[in-house]
């Protein structure tokens, strides 16, 4: 099964580029808006890719790729001059306007290099659970976004 999440904040956006994926075969698992929610629903599926704008409700690309630097991989779709602000080692970039076969051979070029790596251990459910909750109060009581609390729980961890 592909674990492809679309994340654009214009819901016509989404629409469209979900379109483009289901004509070309492939059933996205999500649609989203905010990068709280593509964190959210790659922790859930362990390991996606991510077709995303520059910028969504919440975040930029750059900083939803620095969330999900070991669990997902983002194909950034946007203009060549928002691209110029896109960096990271699992940040893929492709300008618009696109042809729908760079399209596809930029997310097939994607999909080689996930099956490629080696596979990531999960952690295990009671795991998760103990994280979601220190996220979850932190959020609440430090009044943060998902993505801040996920970045304080990874440098305190260290």
């Amino acid at each position: 099964m592909d674990r492809i999440i679309v994340a654009f904040a214009s819901e016509k956006t989404r629409t469209l580029v979900a379109r483009v994926l289901e004509r070309g075969g492939i059933s996205p698992a999500a649609s989203c808006t905010s990068g709280a929610e593509v964190i959210r629903m790659v922790w859930t599926l362990g390991d996606a890719i991510v077709i995303c704008g520059y910028k969504l409700r919440d975040m930029t690309a750059v900083d939803l790729a620095a969330s999900l630097r070991d669990l997902g991989t983002l194909l950034v779709v946007s203009s060549a001059a928002n691209l110029d602000f896109c960096e990271g080692e699992n940040l893929f970039k492709l300008a618009t306007p696109a042809a729908r076969s760079d399209f596809f051979a930029s997310l097939d070029l994607l999909r080689r290099l996930e099956s490629r790596s080696h596979p990531r251990p999960h952690r295990a459910e009671e795991e998760q659970r103990l994280i979601r909750r220190a996220k979850e109060l932190l959020m609440d009581i430090n009044r943060m976004t998902e993505a801040e609390a996920h970045r304080f729980l990874q440098k305190r961890s260290m």
